[in-house]
């Protein structure tokens, strides 16, 4: 984010990410060896939100309400994934309510465990319009009610095209989120489209050309142009790994997103 108002309690942030939970993230991930793309993004969000939790506590009573969180799975229907702590789905969970309400203790061979609230799922078709419908629900709500914070930044992770409508039926929808806006702005939407094939990642691209086809140069043109503050993060992580810095007018898009590329794109967009 690119805010001058600092988060704490009274001004917190907010993250609204969409996830594709179509048939077609039953296929293997690339860059996560063994693992379906369902599984993989369902590991990656999860470290995610344990982070997010831990940026939250700054003393010895627990995390606090920093931001407000919502996860939006999409296949056949369409539902929040999170459950605050009484165990209910919930539209917005805060980090206090976060951190009460994993459903599980991941634990890998090597020693390393973190809490899950998300399972893999992979089935159905992609509603994504209906998806980018109900985020713009959830973020209108928070906008109104937060108006001082800074702007509501919408991740959506897919690996195919809507099956509910067409790419003007998904710009659409991102015109009417982008529209959203507090005193720090607009609302910042990126777009993550999974590997289909191997090649090599497109990061934060500054214009479409050379994007495989027409469906992922539709994403990139709904995907918001990066804050300065993101952008200079995506730019010191690049020279850190080797790799072409952004440039002007970079936008908030992957392509042919790996495992790797995906944690890129979240650690930008959470920021």
């Amino acid at each position: 984010m690119n805010q001058t108002t600092r988060v704490d309690r009274r001004h917190p942030a907010c993250f609204i990410l969409l996830l594709d939970q179509s048939y077609s993230m039953s296929a293997p991930m690339l860059g996560a060896v063994g693992r379906s793309k369902a599984e993989a993004l369902a590991d990656t969000t999860n470290r995610l939100l344990m982070q997010l939790v831990q940026r939250c506590v700054v003393d010895d009573k627990g995390p606090r309400h920093y931001f407000d969180i919502a996860l939006i799975g999409y296949s056949d229907r369409v539902r929040p994934l999170l459950k605050n702590g009484d165990g209910f789905a919930n539209p917005m969970v805060s980090a206090p309510q976060l951190a009460d309400s994993f459903l599980r203790i991941h634990e890998e061979p090597d020693g390393q465990s973190w809490p899950v609230w998300l399972e893999p799922v992979a089935d159905g078709q992609t509603m994504m319009c209906a998806a980018l419908d109900l985020a713009h629900d959830f973020a209108a709500g928070w906008v109104a009610a937060h108006q001082d914070s800074p702007a509501p930044v919408v991740i959506n992770i897919t690996d195919g095209e809507a099956t509910d409508g067409t790419l003007d039926d998904v710009a659409g929808r991102v015109d009417r989120l982008v529209a959203l806006r507090t005193i720090e702005g607009p609302l910042s939407m990126f777009n993550v489209a999974v590997a289909a094939r191997a090649a090599e990642p497109v990061l934060f691209p500054s214009d479409p050309a050379g994007l495989p086809d027409r469906y992922t140069a539709g994403l990139f043109h709904t995907s918001s142009v990066l804050t300065s503050r993101m952008l200079e993060y995506a730019r010191t992580d690049a020279e850190r790994h080797g790799q072409p810095r952004p440039g002007e007018g970079a936008r908030g898009f992957v392509c042919n997103a790996d495992l790797a590329a995906v944690v890129k794109a979240l650690n930008v967009g959470t920021l």
